[in-house]
């Protein structure tokens, strides 16, 4: 049985690609491990930034008001759903995102396209860690990125939508797509296609997260819980 050699596969991408190509039915000798490990680097990341405190400012008046048993109850609530969030989060990278390349690409297997996505998961986690690190440090939070030019958009025109739209486009998303492109092109003949395919799949993963950002999704939860 072939091997999967996560480190020098990623440095040497026809590595991978020949060993997935006389591979049995795709399968790579060490491949589970590596997928247990970006997945428990996927949940640190949710669980730290949790424990943090990031996102959980609501919970701030409990504590104030004295209310330390239902604070701990909400805390522990919300450690809970952080660990949901990251388990949708990299089964959103591991399976959903594959089979949208799967449909933009030729002939490459599901499951080839889903090796090519363990070097990206990380790449996205490693950034959004940075990012609550650098918050940590100074003591505060904002809804933009330093790794898109949202920020400093914002300073000379602030629209909700086009700040969050861009705030998706980081350079983790230019990485993203140079892991896929590098990867993927070696089974693709269509070269410049795939290319602009994957930029594509970029923008409108940034136009749907930036249109569910200023959608007023909890009032919208709360009215219909209330009803």
């Amino acid at each position: 049985m072939s091997e999967f050699h996560y480190w020098q596969q990623l440095s040497q991408p026809s590595r991978l690609a020949h060993s997935l190509e006389n591979s049995e039915n795709g399968k790579l000798k060490g491949y589970i491990k590596w997928v247990t490990i970006i997945l428990g680097f996927t949940l640190a990341y949710f669980i730290v930034r949790d424990i943090w405190g990031m996102n959980t400012t609501e919970l701030t008046y409990l504590l104030v008001n004295g209310d330390y048993d239902q604070y701990r109850f909400a805390r522990l609530i919300s450690l809970i759903g952080a660990i949901l969030t990251g388990l949708l989060y990299f089964l959103f990278y591991y399976y959903f995102i594959p089979g949208i390349l799967y449909a933009f690409t030729s002939n490459i297997p599901y499951h080839w396209i889903q090796k090519v996505q363990l070097y990206v998961i990380p790449i996205i986690i490693v950034e959004k860690l940075i990012t609550v690190i650098i918050f940590a440090a100074v003591g505060f939070a904002t809804p933009f990125t330093f790794f898109s030019v949202a920020p400093m958009v914002s300073y000379v025109y602030y629209q909700d939508y086009l700040l969050y739209f861009l705030n998706q486009i980081t350079v983790a998303s230019v990485v993203t797509v140079w892991i896929q492109y590098t990867f993927l092109a070696q089974w693709e003949n269509r070269k410049k296609v795939l290319l602009i395919k994957l930029i594509l799949l970029q923008v409108i993963i940034a136009a749907i997260v930036a249109l569910i950002s200023i959608l007023p999704m909890a009032t919208w939860i709360e009215g219909w819980l209330g009803k």
